[in-house]
């Protein structure tokens, strides 16, 4: 492996480490949202400056590896770029998806918020195999492999569980529709999320076996 690419993997773990935060902060986030709802707005708002600050930390590593790919004018390695730049829009996801929640402010049932927890869970987890596989990047394609074809597996399991939550949200006749369309909009926001990192195992599949 040449030197500049080392660099670029290292770049890519440290990234991966900080989109893993971002995602798990998104989970802190709605189960205190869910248990205290607009209750506690200021705490809200401190985890919500939280992940900004995070995003900002991922921003500086993607600005690094961009300007340093650029001078170092690498062939066969602007794969690698893209990689990151599509990492980089899954803290977007997460980022909108707090802000998309932080708008309800009407009481959910319990259903309701389990489902959320589900699907929320799931994608925490489909992140945590992500960055093991970016940190399998440098010497372990087995390991590569395995956790993209899990990744693949958790995607399904994944539009499983949000059809069955947009079936259920549209069935209960009791659920005011501005409710309805808010929550609707925010786990669509979570199913694209967990599009986009399948997207992204796709594009290491193709880097380690191209």
């Amino acid at each position: 492996m040449n030197k500049f690419k080392e660099q670029l993997i290292t770049m890519l773990i440290e990234h991966s480490r900080i989109i893993y935060s971002v995602i798990s902060e998104m989970g802190v986030y709605y189960s205190n949202w869910a248990e205290n709802g607009q209750e506690e707005a200021e705490n809200l708002e401190k985890k919500q400056n939280k992940i900004q600050l995070l995003e900002e930390d991922g921003d500086s590593i993607k600005i690094r590896l961009i300007k340093e790919f650029s001078e170092a004018g690498a062939q066969g390695l602007g794969g690698y770029v893209e990689l990151l730049l599509k990492m980089d829009n899954l803290v977007n996801s997460a980022i909108e998806f707090v802000e998309a929640i932080s708008h309800i402010s009407a009481k959910i049932n319990e259903e309701i918020k389990s489902r959320y927890h589900k699907l929320i869970n799931t994608i925490i987890e489909m992140a945590d195999v992500l960055k093991a596989t970016i940190k399998s990047l440098r010497d372990k394609p087995e390991i590569v492999f395995k956790n993209t074809t899990k990744i693949h597996e958790m995607e399904n399991n994944i539009d499983k569980i949000f059809r069955e939550f947009m079936n259920y949200i549209y069935d209960d006749k009791a659920l005011d529709i501005r409710l309805l369309l808010r929550i609707r909009d925010s786990i669509i926001i979570l199913e694209e999320l967990a599009d986009r990192m399948h997207d992204i195992a796709d594009l290491i599949r193709v880097l380690v076996y191209q």
